[in-house]
C-alpha cells in the first residue's frame, strides 16, 4: 500500500535510527525507497542494509530528490520522511487508517527532540501552522494519484517545496488528514546550530511571507535560476 521515500544527504549519523524505526512498521506489501543525493559519507551503504531500493544520485535539491523517489515508487500512497526523523511506533498504521477513511494527504504532529522549552515552542508553532493551513513540512503523505496530478514537488523552489505542495493540494480541495494520535520527532540540529530563537524568527518570517506575499516568499527562500 505504501511507498516510503527517504531523501538523504550525508545523513550517516542518523540514517540507521530513522530506517530501523520505519522497517519495524512496514508490511511486506509496502516498499522503502532511499534516495541518497550527492552523499560523500556512508549513507548509501547504511541504506542498503535496510532496503534494496537505494539510489545514489546527483540531484541537487530536496524537491528533485523527493520527486526522483516518487518516480521509482509503485504503491498507491507516497510517504515522505526526512532522513533525520524518528517516527512513532504507530505512524505507518495511522497513515493507513487515515487513507482508508478517505484522507488524500496529510501529516502528523511534530514533537520536540530535546524537550527544551524553545524546542517545544517551535514544534507547537509548526504544528499550528500546518494544521491551520492544511499543509505540511517534509514529513508527509499523499495519494500517488494526486501527487502525479500536481506534478509533484516544485523543482524551481530550493526551499519550501513541501509547504507549496500542501498548499496546492488544499486549493484542489483534497481531503486533509491530521494524525493527532501519532507523531514524528525531528532532529533539532538546525535549531542548535542557528540558535532556537534565531531559527524560530526566520521560520515565523517565512510563514508570514508565504501567507501575505507569495512572490516575495519565493524570492526569499530561493528559486532556481
Amino acid at each position: 500500500m505504501l511507498s516510503v521515500i527517504v531523501p538523504a544527504h550525508n545523513e550517516a549519523s542518523v540514517l540507521s535510527h530513522t530506517l530501523s524505526s520505519l522497517c519495524e512498521q512496514l508490511a511486506p506489501e509496502d516498499e522503502l525507497i532511499v534516495v541518497c543525493d550527492t552523499c560523500q559519507d556512508i549513507s548509501v551503504d547504511i541504506a542498503r542494509t535496510f532496503t534494496c531500493h537505494v539510489y545514489d544520485e546527483r540531484l541537487g535539491s530536496a524537491a528533485q530528490t523527493r520527486n526522483f523517489g516518487a518516480q521509482k515508487a509503485t504503491k498507491d500512497v507516497l510517504v515522505f520522511i526526512d532522513a533525520d526523523t524518528h517516527c512513532a511506533k504507530n505512524y505507518v498504521a495511522a497513515i493507513k487508517h487515515s487513507m482508508r477513511g478517505g484522507t488524500e494527504y496529510g501529516c502528523a504532529p511534530l514533537k520536540s527532540e530535546s524537550g527544551h522549552w524553545l524546542g517545544e515552542w517551535i514544534a507547537k508553532s509548526i504544528n499550528r501552522f500546518n494544521y491551520t493551513h492544511r499543509t505540511f513540512g517534509g514529513n508527509c503523505f499523499v495519494s500517488t494519484h494526486l501527487f502525479k496530478q500536481l506534478a509533484g514537488f516544485n523543482e524551481a523552489l530550493m526551499k519550501g517545496e513541501d509547504t507549496d505542495l500542501g498548499e496546492r493540494l488544499c486549493k484542489l480541495k483534497a481531503r486533509y488528514g491530521w494524525l493527532a494520535q501519532s507523531y514524528i520527532v525531528h532532529n533539532e540540529r538546525k535549531f542548535k546550530v542557528q540558535g532556537y530563537i534565531r531559527y524560530f524568527s526566520k521560520l515565523w518570517l517565512e510563514s508570514v511571507l508565504w501567507q501575505v506575499a507569495p512572490s516575495v516568499y519565493q524570492r526569499v527562500v530561493g528559486v532556481k535560476g
